[in-house]
């Protein structure tokens, strides 16, 4: 079985944007404060998710319709929690974090999904929970 590869920049950067974690994490591991194993295994599955989904829309595979919203809301707590936890002299330097790294990934993980949902035959799309028949006809 040969699959197809497609990198578009969606997929390198989200799939970058995973790997590049690996070191962060590593580094978390010697300085984390409070709560590293917490914070370590946050990271864990973004990298995870965000490599994930990088992989799965590079193969144009239609499982990234579940990854990528699991990644989006991963990133979203995590620059949630990054601001409120943020030390008095960090607090800018976690706004900026979440409004350059973190909130646009998630962003680009939640137009992932949309564009897979949408790529789904819509006879799979009307037996997803939620949907009434016939509904979504354009």
């Amino acid at each position: 079985m040969t699959t197809t590869t497609n990198w578009n920049w969606p997929s390198r950067v989200l799939a970058t944007a995973g790997l590049a974690l690996v070191p962060w994490i590593f580094a978390l591991a010697w300085v984390a404060g409070e709560h590293p194993v917490a914070w370590i295994g946050l990271d864990v599955m973004e990298a995870t998710g965000l490599i994930g989904t990088g992989l799965l829309l590079a193969r144009c595979d239609p499982r990234r319709v579940a990854v990528a919203p699991a990644t989006a809301v991963l990133l979203t707590v995590d620059a949630w929690f990054d601001v409120l936890t943020a030390d008095p002299g960090t607090v800018l330097t976690a706004i900026l974090m979440a409004t350059c790294l973190e909130l646009p990934l998630a962003v680009l993980c939640t137009a992932v999904a949309r564009d897979a949902l949408r790529a789904l035959p819509r006879q799979v799309r009307n037996q997803l929970p939620g949907r009434r028949a016939g509904a979504g006809r354009r």
